[in-house]
């Protein structure tokens, strides 16, 4: 009997032995281990652009390694910021816009960027417009034109237009297709959950703001630099010299995305 009951002991301790080994592993903070399904997966991007990563909303390699090693950091430098007050960034390469004040990042969140076939400029602009509730104009009768407030309209409920040399109609707003943010799946124009866009992005930036669309060698030009990785004694390099600006391109029309009716009031 003695002999059945250490066994017993033994077995019950073996079960045991994986959860006490992982409880004692490092795991970083997060908002999606206690989350399941569509909170799990939208939660999981957040944490994603948070930590410089390439969105995608799965736990990939460079998502575990991040997720468990300790020794991990998130470097954001802007040598040369184009103003002491608010502007974004959006990164092309890690699916993410970043709202930056001066030289410090304040807030980071994943986005939904151009197809190949209708690609997400890159180029330095500001901010033209700001809409609550667009309408979307449908170009000009091509498309059926959706009212403010139809949950079929694809801006979502809030709109902030780009002025962006050679370029026209594009915008950063919100989205009826959450499942597609970290995804190149629009028409140029940059996606944001409704519920970032609504209460952080929208609210802290103003017309005239700066902002700058770029891949990860394209921003790192102009003296943005973006990294996630396990913490080296020595910095990336960076190039402190003044980025020289590309000329200006050929206007290209956005096909399909376009900013919004021209009668709605700015804010």
């Amino acid at each position: 009997m003695n002999k059945i009951k250490k066994i017993g002991v033994f077995i019950l301790a073996a079960s045991l032995l994986p959860n006490f080994v992982f409880a004692k592993g490092f795991v970083r903070q997060n908002n999606f281990m206690d989350k399941a399904g569509v909170e799990r997966r939208d939660e999981l991007k957040r944490w994603q652009a948070k930590m410089n990563l390439p969105v995608t909303g799965d736990l990939n390699e460079k998502t575990n390694q991040a997720l468990h090693t300790e020794n991990y950091e998130v470097y954001d430098m802007v040598t040369n910021p184009p103003t002491k007050g608010n502007w974004i960034v959006v990164n092309k390469s890690r699916r993410t816009l970043t709202l930056y004040k001066g030289d410090k990042s304040i807030g980071k969140y994943p986005v939904t960027l151009g197809t190949n076939a209708t690609p997400t400029p890159s180029g330095k602009g500001k901010i033209q417009n700001k809409h609550k509730n667009p309408a979307w104009g449908g170009m000009g009768g091509k498309y059926t034109p959706v009212a403010a407030d139809d949950p079929k309209n694809p801006l979502g409920e809030r709109w902030m237009g780009i002025r962006l040399s050679g370029f026209n109609g594009y915008g950063i707003h919100g989205n009826i297709k959450p499942h597609q943010i970290g995804g190149y799946y629009s028409n140029g124009c940059i996606r944001l959950f409704n519920y970032d866009v609504e209460n952080y992005v929208f609210p802290n930036v103003n017309v005239g703001n700066p902002v700058w669309l770029g891949t990860d060698n394209e921003l790192e030009s102009w003296g943005v630099y973006q990294y996630s990785r396990v913490k080296k004694n020595n910095p990336p390099e960076v190039n402190k010299a003044l980025p020289k600006e590309k000329p200006a391109e050929e206007k290209i029309i956005n096909p399909i995305e376009e900013t919004p009716a021209e009668d709605l009031l700015e804010f």
